[in-house]
């Protein structure tokens, strides 16, 4: 399956490297796709090797691209331009970064017990302050008052 569609790689799926018979751009998924291959899949592989295999594996892809560059000289130098593009390493700011248990046992050591009360106390005051606080009702009139007619 797809590798996720990471953001990371996106500069360099979405780099443009020709145009289309019709005139229009096109990027290097769209070559990959044409290609039969899964482009966050690719990216993530070529990623994954040393600068010189991921050159001569982008190399070939290029070259097996419709209306590929003339020259040899021209499909190397894309493919440079395109692998200093990929992101070599995942991003730590990507995924969030759970915190070890270790530092907020820690942290919490550092709270008093009667800070979390004070606080609790201070909810439950507002709260009861908040709830008991709308329109006021009216009052009833409990007064008995002789009736007239008897």
């Amino acid at each position: 399956m797809t590798a996720m569609l990471r953001k990371d790689f996106d500069e360099f799926l979405l780099a443009p490297v020709g145009v289309d018979s019709d005139g229009m751009p096109v990027t290097l998924l769209t070559v990959l796709a044409r290609l039969g291959v899964d482009p966050w899949e690719e990216a993530a592989d070529l990623a994954h090797l040393s600068r010189e295999p991921a050159m001569q594996r982008l190399t070939s892809r290029l070259e097996a691209m419709p209306n590929a560059p003339t020259s040899a000289a021209d499909t190397v130098n894309l493919a440079t331009r395109l692998i200093a593009l990929l992101h070599r390493s995942p991003r730590k700011a990507a995924l969030p970064e759970a915190p070890e248990p270790r530092k907020v046992a820690n942290l919490l050591k550092g709270i008093n017990p009667a800070k979390f009360l004070l606080i609790g106390l201070i909810v439950l005051l507002v709260a009861q302050w908040a709830l008991s606080s709308g329109p006021a009702q009216p009052r009833m009139d409990t007064t008995i008052t002789p009736s007239s007619g008897q």
